[in-house]
């Protein structure tokens, strides 16, 4: 396939899909704590999807910032793709919550809780207050929405982009990204270690920020930039190894051989299997997906219906979640984009 065809016409649309779709199915099933749905738990690594997603980006978003003119279109293009939608699901679930609060109205708004939670998330620093008073608080996770992390480490990558595609047009971007390889490989080794030998959820939680998943987000970079010198994407039997290295290893050796594992995978199904589906023709509805399973489900435990049906709460979870995104995309996301690529018009001066 020629090199253009590759990268207009591939699986990531598809992919990302799926990827979102396995943290919903996962985040369900855990949440619930249904014992007919604790196989699903471990059946479905929410873990891959998430590395999965932080591959595609890496190729996605290092292709956009090659392909723009200048820095400003690049950040217009970043801010208005992942802030609108992020910024309508924390003011929904912040105003819309109050009738599962277990507070009045009027204790639930004062609350200096929902200012920290309003605040603390538009921010990105959902680690700081992602509980909402008197909701879920009697859950096993008392979380609104525990997928909205990855949200802080995406616009770091976005941030971080600019200088590491500065760094390969002057040194080349095998060597570049070798180093940010290593450099991200070892933080996430010595955080986990560090987190073992003293007991340290600190350190197992800044084992998983920016620089721990910088490796992932690199091997993207590299599909992208072999895929743009025409070099062909890795065979099927490559990404099979992928897959055999991905569930055979633990421990430090995952660490390792998990990025490799992940790209291989995400590499070969996004370029090598012809494409599948094509968002610009439906709408992109995985990032949608994303962002609003986690607080769809949380209100579904709640409600009782995974206690009535646990496998159907799964499913309506997804119905929900889905129409959410359609709505999203339509409503406005599509609008956001075109914002993004607005363009000043210049008009000469009249004598």
């Amino acid at each position: 396939m020629p090199v253009q065809d590759s990268l207009r016409s591939n699986n990531f649309d598809g992919l990302r899909l799926v990827f979102a779709s396995m943290v919903l199915v996962f985040h369900s099933a855990l949440l619930s704590q249904e014992p007919q749905l604790t196989w699903v738990t471990y059946s479905v690594s929410s873990t891959f999807a998430v590395q999965a997603f932080f591959v595609v980006s890496g190729f996605l978003v290092t292709m956009s910032f090659e392909n723009t003119k200048s820095l400003v279109s690049y950040g217009k293009k970043r801010f208005f793709r992942i802030a609108p939608a992020y910024i309508v699901v924390i003011l929904v679930a912040a105003v819309g919550l109050v009738r599962m609060s277990t507070l009045s109205p009027t204790q639930y708004f004062i609350s200096p809780e929902w200012r920290s939670y309003v605040f603390s998330n538009l921010t990105l620093s959902n680690f700081k207050q992602p509980t909402l008073p008197g909701v879920f608080a009697d859950r096993l996770e008392p979380a609104v929405n525990g997928s909205l992390w990855t949200i802080k480490l995406e616009v770091m990558f976005y941030c971080c982009v600019p200088l590491i595609v500065w760094a390969i047009r002057r040194f080349g971007y095998k060597p570049v990204l070798a180093t940010l390889f290593a450099f991200s490989i070892t933080w996430h080794a010595a955080f986990l270690y560090l987190g073992e030998l003293h007991h340290s959820d600190l350190a197992t939680r800044l084992a998983k920020q920016l620089p721990g998943q910088l490796a992932f987000f690199g091997g993207g970079a590299f599909a992208y930039y072999r895929t743009r010198d025409g070099l062909p994407p890795p065979p099927a039997w490559a990404a099979a190894l992928g897959v055999a290295g991905y569930a055979l290893t633990q421990g430090l050796v995952s660490t390792v051989v998990s990025p490799f594992c992940v790209t291989l995978i995400v590499y070969w199904a996004a370029i090598r299997v012809p494409q599948v589906w094509n968002a610009h023709r439906t709408g992109d509805f995985s990032y949608g997906l994303y962002l609003y399973h986690f607080p769809i489900a949380q209100v579904l435990i709640a409600l009782g219906v995974f206690t009535v049906n646990p496998f159907g709460g799964v499913l309506l979870v997804f119905l929900l979640a889905l129409t959410a995104s359609v709505l999203s995309w339509h409503l406005i996301e599509k609008h956001a984009l075109k914002i993004a690529h607005w363009r000043v018009p210049k008009y000469s001066a009249v004598s």
